[in-house]
């Protein structure tokens, strides 16, 4: 009275699933299954192929998964030979289980895009920062250099005043005396006009 032992690539075969959906279910539901391991292969009894299609139909019908779990337990659902072989017929064609079980997967997925989204907004966020301290860094710079060419304009202006007065002294210090005395009593006599002539 030896029972065949399945591993999971016999279920998947026998049930018309995934080897990924089976390992997913007695996860999910390992409380109803019983199975050896050795090294790492687990060998299940004949009946794991009947809990594993008690679930698929259970699943179709959009219950809960402690609903499944409580029916397949109550022995409350007896699933025909007939049924799954048709099952494994549809090649091609999904089954919602898969779908069910699928929906786990696309969660771990979504998730996984989800951190990877966040940890790139992030990283854009920081480049974006690194960018506004560069242009204030810019800006600041460029204040800086209107400020000097300002203060250099100032100092040109100041030499300018200078240079004017200098040449205004070099000229009177090269003017002839007499002119000079003249210059500061406020006569201006042309040549050959006298200071004593009248009209």
């Amino acid at each position: 009275m030896n029972e065949k032992e399945l591993k999971i690539g016999d279920i998947a075969r026998l049930t018309g699933i995934s080897e990924q959906d089976v390992r997913t279910l007695v996860q999910t539901y390992d409380s109803l299954f019983t199975y050896r391991t050795i090294g790492p292969v687990k060998l299940f009894p004949e009946r794991a192929v009947r809990i594993v299609r008690e679930l698929i139909e259970l699943s179709e019908k959009g219950l809960t998964p402690e609903d499944i779990a409580e029916e397949v337990r109550s022995g409350g659902k007896s699933v025909a030979p007939e049924e799954p072989a048709g099952e494994i017929g549809r090649v091609g064609t999904p089954l919602p289980p898969e779908v069910a079980i699928d929906f786990r997967v696309m969660q771990d997925t979504l998730a996984m895009h989800e951190r990877r989204i966040a940890r790139l907004t992030a990283e854009l966020e920081q480049e974006r920062e690194l960018r506004r301290e560069e242009a204030g860094r810019l800006g600041q710079a460029l204040e800086d250099l209107r400020e000097q060419v300002e203060r250099q304009r100032e100092q040109l202006a100041i030499v300018a005043e200078w240079v004017d007065y200098f040449d205004l002294q070099m000229d009177e210090a090269t003017r002839p005396a007499l002119e000079r005395v003249l210059r500061a009593f406020g006569k201006t006599n042309g040549p050959g006009k006298s200071a004593g002539r009248t009209g």
